[in-house]
C-alpha cells in the first residue's frame, strides 16, 4: 500500500566497494561458523556485516531467526537494529525478498520477513498494515485484524485503515476479549461510508461474547423457554441487561443483519414481550430504559424485512397501540416509543403513510428517534421521489425478465448500510493497479441495490459509470445510497434490461455482471449481447451459480416446491420456521443456517425462492467463453486457503487462471464456489 510521508524512510544510500568486500568477508566467516556450530560467532559476524553493508536483508533475516529458534543465545533484535547504518536500504531488500517469497507462494515466510521490517520500524502503521496485508494471504487473518485493528485506533481517520480493517473481518474468531478490535469496529460502525461492514457480523457478535460490558447477553442468549426468559427479564438484577444500554451493541444491532439463530431466538422473546407489555411498562416507568434498544430492533426489523413470526398476542398489542396511542397529548418520549414498537413490526412509511403530521412531529421532538425515522420512513419518501425522475433505456418485453423485475420490485435485493467510498489497496483489478485512475467507460449489468456500482466508482476514480437494473425499486435505493456516500455525480443509473443493451450508443472498457445472467431465461444470449459491447481487449467480470456447489440449495428448492410455499413475505417466514424445525443433523438444514441470505427475508427469496435460476459447470462456462471470444485472466478468490489448495495441486500456474485446473479443484473440494464462480476474462483482438 502508498506509504505515509510522515513515516516514509529516508532512501537508500550507497555503500563503498570497501565496505561490500568487507561485509562479504564477515559473511564468509558467519557461514564457516555456522558449519562449525559457532552460533556466537555466527551471529558476531553477521551483525558486522550487516552494519557495513545494511542492504543484506537475508543475513538479517538470518540472525532474526536464530533469535526466535535460539532464545539460549540472548540475541537483542532491537540491539541489533540500533547499529543499522542504513534502515531504508535494509526495508528496500526486505521488499525485494518478500516479494519473491510472494511470487513463490511461500506466505509463511514472506510473513516473517515482513515482521522484521516492522521491528525496523516499530511506528509506521502504514508498514503494520503491509504486515497484516500478507498475513492474510498467508491465511494468519486473527493476527491480521488485530494488526489492522491497531492502525485504526491509532489513526482513526485514516479511510484506508478503516477500509483494510472492515474487509478483513471475514469468518474471524476471538477467543477472548479484544478492547483494540471492538473500538476499531466502533470505529467503523460510526463512518459506514468509509469501510463495508458486510463481514464485520462475525467478530462482533465474537467480541460481544466476550466483552465485561455486554456479559449479560451470554446468559440472554442460554435461554431455551419462554419460562425462563420471563425469570430473567424480571430480574432486578442490572448487570445481565446492560447489554441493552451499550452502545457496541445497539449499533451492530442496528447496521448488521443478526446471522445467530439464538441470538435471533432471543431478539423475538423480548420484541414480543415489551409489545405485549408496552402499556404497563410504561405505567410503571420502566419503558424508557427499553427504548434505546427498541430503537435499534426496529432497525434490525426493518433491514431482516420483518423476518422474525409474530403471535397473535402481538399483534392484538399492536392493533390496540395503533388505535388509541396517538394524539396530540401523547407525550414526546413516549411518541417516539411507539413509533421504535410499531417500527419492530412494519416499516413506519406503509404504517403512517396517511398521517405523515404524526413523523413530522416525531422528527423535531427528540433526536434520539432520528436513525430510525430516516431509515423507515425519510428514505423511502426519497426513493420514491427517485424513481420518478429515473432515467430508462429500451424495452423490457422478455416475460422472465418481467417475472424477475416484479420478485425485485417487491424485495430490492439487498438491502445493505455500508460501503467504501475512496480507493484501497485492491487485488481484483484485471491490470496493473497504476492503471485504475484512467477513465475508463465501465458497465455494471443487473445492479441491484447499488453496493456493487458505488464500490467501483470507488476503485476506479476517473471512470464513467454505467449501472443498470430491471428494478425501479432496486435503483431507488442505489441512487439513495449513492447521494448518502457522496458518489452519485460518478454513476448514470438507469433502468434498463440487459437484453436491450444491444442498442446502447456506447461501447465499454470493463463490463462486471455479478450474480445477474443466471437469473435471465437464456444466460448465453445475455452474456452475448454485453461482450458485444465490450471493446477488443476490454474486461469482464462475471459472477455464476455452481452446479455442483449449490447442491444443498437445489434441495432446498425443492423442499419449497414441495411443500407449496408461496413467495410472500409471509409465505417465506412459514418456510423458514419449517427449515428451522428440522433435525439439527438435517445436512440442508444446517448449510441454510450457516448462509448469511438465510437471515433476511429479500436474501432467502433470491437464494431458495428465485423465480429463475440456472447453474454451471467451469466446463460448460469454458465452452461459454470460446464462443463469445473470452479469455480467462484471473479467478476471484479472497479465501487463502482455497488458493494455497490450487498452489499444491498445480503449482506451475502462477496466474490461476485456469479452468480445468480449478474444476480439478471443485470436484475435490465441491464447497470452493459456494457463493459463485467470480472471474475476470478478457475479449481477443477480432
Amino acid at each position: 500500500m502508498r506509504k505515509n510521508k510522515k513515516n516514509s524512510p529516508t532512501s537508500p544510500q550507497s555503500v563503498s566497494a570497501a565496505d561490500q568486500a568487507q561485509a562479504a568477508l564477515l559473511k564468509q566467516r558467519a557461514m564457516a561458523a555456522k558449519v562449525a556450530g559457532n552460533s556466537l560467532d555466527e551471529v558476531k559476524f553477521l551483525t558486522e556485516s550487516l552494519k557495513l553493508d545494511s542492504a543484506q536483508a537475508d543475513i538479517h533475516f538470518s540472525i532474526a531467526m536464530l533469535a526466535r529458534t535460539k532464545p539460549e543465545l540472548k540475541i537483542s533484535m532491537d540491539a541489533i537494529n540500533h547499529g543499522i547504518r542504513n534502515r531504508a536500504a535494509l526495508r528496500h531488500s526486505y521488499e525485494g525478498i518478500t516479494t519473491l517469497l510472494k511470487s513463490r507462494t511461500q506466505y509463511s515466510e514472506a510473513v516473517l520477513c515482513y515482521e522484521e521490517i516492522c521491528r525496523l520500524y516499530p511506528h509506521n502503521l502504514d508498514e503494520k498494515a503491509n504486515l497484516a496485508i500478507i498475513q492474510n494471504i498467508a491465511n494468519l487473518k486473527t493476527e491480521a485484524v488485530r494488526n489492522f485493528a491497531e492502525c485504526v485506533c491509532k489513526e482513526p481517520s485514516n479511510k484506508i485503515y478503516k477500509g483494510l480493517f472492515a474487509s478483513s473481518c471475514g469468518t474471524v474468531n476471538f477467543d477472548r476479549y479484544e478492547p483494540q478490535v471492538k473500538k476499531a469496529l466502533q470505529i467503523s460502525f460510526d463512518n459506514i461510508y468509509e469501510c463495508n461492514l458486510a463481514k464485520a457480523y462475525s467478530p462482533w457478535m465474537n467480541i460481544l461474547l466476550h466483552d465485561p460490558d455486554c456479559s449479560g447477553i451470554k446468559s440472554a442468549e442460554k435461554i431455551t423457554t419462554d419460562d425462563d426468559f420471563f425469570i430473567w427479564i424480571k430480574s432486578d438484577d442490572k448487570a445481565k441487561k446492560k447489554f441493552l444500554t451499550e452502545k457496541f451493541f445497539l449499533d451492530g444491532l442496528r447496521l448488521l443483519i443478526i446471522g445467530d439463530p439464538v441470538l435471533e431466538r432471543f431478539l423475538i422473546r423480548i420484541r414480543q414481550w415489551l409489545c405485549i407489555n408496552f402499556v404497563s411498562l410504561r405505567k410503571e416507568n420502566k419503558l424508557n430504559f427499553y427504548k434505546p434498544f427498541l430503537m435499534a430492533l426496529a432497525e434490525q426489523c426493518f433491514f431482516n424485512e420483518y423476518l422474525y413470526p409474530v403471535s397473535s398476542a402481538e399483534e392484538h398489542a399492536l392493533l390496540h397501540l395503533k388505535s388509541e396511542s396517538f394524539s396530540r397529548e401523547t407525550p414526546d418520549d413516549y411518541l417516539s416509543s411507539l413509533l421504535a414498537i410499531m417500527g419492530c413490526y412494519e416499516a413506519l412509511h406503509t404504517t403512517f403513510k396517511n398521517t405523515p403530521e404524526i413523523i413530522d412531529r416525531a422528527s423535531t421532538a427528540e433526536k434520539k428517534v432520528s436513525s430510525l425515522l430516516k431509515t423507515q420512513y425519510h428514505d423511502h419518501i426519497r426513493e420514491q421521489e427517485i424513481k420518478k425522475s429515473l432515467q430508462k433505456f429500451g424495452s423490457l418485453t422478455n416475460s422472465i425478465s418481467l417475472n424477475v423485475q416484479a420478485q425485485y420490485e417487491e424485495n430490492p435485493y439487498p438491502r445493505w448500510t455500508s460501503v467504501t467510498n475512496y480507493p484501497t489497496p485492491n487485488d481484483d483489478i484485471p491490470f496493473a493497479e497504476n492503471l485504475r485512475a484512467n477513465e475508463w467507460n465501465i458497465l455494471i449489468a443487473g445492479c441491484g441495490t447499488g453496493r456493487q456500482a458505488i464500490g467501483c466508482a470507488a476503485t476506479y476514480p476517473n471512470a464513467k459509470i454505467t449501472a443498470i437494473d430491471l428494478s425501479t425499486a432496486s435503483l431507488g435505493y442505489a441512487v439513495r445510497k449513492a447521494e448518502e456516500s457522496g458518489l452519485a455525480d460518478r454513476i448514470n443509473f438507469t433502468h434498463a434490461d440487459i437484453l436491450s443493451m444491444k442498442d446502447w450508443p456506447d461501447f465499454f472498457d470493463i463490463i462486471e455482471c455479478s450474480g445477474v445472467l443466471h437469473h435471465m431465461e437464456d444466460p448465453m444470449a445475455g452474456w452475448k449481447t454485453l461482450v458485444d459491447k465490450l471493446k477488443p481487449g476490454g474486461f469482464f467480470k462475471v459472477g455464476l451459480y455452481s452446479e455442483i456447489a449449490r447442491r444443498r440449495i437445489v434441495e432446498a428448492r425443492e423442499y419449497v416446491v414441495k411443500n407449496e410455499f408461496p413467495s410472500t413475505n409471509s409465505g417465506i417466514r412459514d418456510c423458514r420456521e419449517s427449515i428451522l424445525l428440522l433435525p439439527r443433523n438435517n445436512p440442508m438444514r444446517s448449510y441454510l443456517l450457516s448462509s448469511g441470505d438465510f437471515y433476511a427475508t429479500s436474501l432467502i427469496r433470491d437464494l431458495i425462492f428465485h423465480v429463475q435460476e440456472h447453474r454451471l459447470t467451469l466446463p460448460q462456462i469454458k465452452l461459454m467463453l470460446e464462443k463469445l471470444n473470452l479469455s480467462c485472466t484471473s479467478f476471484t478468490i479472497s479465501d487463502a486457503a482455497t488458493i494455497k489448495k490450487y498452489d499444491k495441486m498445480f503449482p506451475g500456474d502462477c496466474k490461476r487462471n485456469d479452468l480445468d485446473n480449478w474444476h480439478a479443484i471443485e470436484e475435490k473440494f465441491p464447497d470452493t464456489f459456494a457463493g459463485m464462480y467470480q472471474f475476470w476474462s478478457k475479449k481477443n483482438a477480432n
